[in-house]
């Protein structure tokens, strides 16, 4: 079974490119109440029927790497597709210019649905979980991580830069790392295709 963990302020139709070649069952929880990253993980492990594949972006990542690391026996792998949030950067301005500029990258479509999902989701709530993502050290549970787990970033992703990545990989004990050329921070939204196709060859070799 396959899990979809989308980012902060969106929703399940982020991820309708990937879900639609992925094919077959597919968990697609909305994650869509401010809270911490602990209570997301805990709604997002109330849903999970056994062990699961969690394919997470963005925050979807922390709440992914949340559960992995407290509840074990409901994560079969991870995928981590652009994670946050940057160790060297806790920055909220600094987070708002990084996704201007990966907004050259993306779809306009996609960013017709980002808009749209920020507009539904409230800006007071946005900005609320934004603090609670900011707060959130990432860095400090994956080395807990002991399912076999893969990051994948677009190459021109600013607010997954290819260091943070790295660094991601080395701190997961059983982990690797596949860049998408000509991607920017939503790949598995503009490369669906390649995205599975690299989530299909890491399961196969799990």
């Amino acid at each position: 079974m396959i899990c979809l963990v989308h980012g902060l302020g969106v929703g399940q139709a982020y991820f309708e490119p990937l879900a639609h070649e992925l094919g077959g069952e597919v968990l697609r929880p909305e994650l869509r109440e401010a809270a911490s990253i602990p209570e997301l993980g805990v709604q997002l492990a109330a849903v999970l029927r056994g062990p699961t594949v969690l394919v997470a972006n963005s925050m979807g990542c922390q709440i992914a790497t949340e559960v992995a690391a407290s509840r074990p026996e409901l994560v079969e792998a991870l995928v981590l597709v652009g994670p946050t949030v940057d160790s060297r950067t806790h920055s909220a301005i600094r987070h708002v210019l990084r996704l201007i500029v990966d907004g050259r990258f993306e779809p306009l479509l996609l960013t017709a649905t980002v808009v749209r999902d920020y507009f539904t989701y409230g800006p007071l709530e946005l900005v609320e979980q934004a603090r609670h993502a900011l707060r959130d050290r990432i860095e400090v549970r994956l080395p807990k991580i002991e399912v076999p787990t893969l990051v994948i970033r677009g190459a021109h992703d600013p607010l997954s830069p290819a260091r943070w990545c790295e660094e991601v990989t080395a701190l997961v004990p059983e982990a690797r790392l596949v860049t998408v050329e000509g991607a920017g921070h939503a790949v598995h939204y503009s490369h669906p295709s390649e995205v599975t196709a690299e989530i299909s060859r890491f399961l196969a070799g799990t």
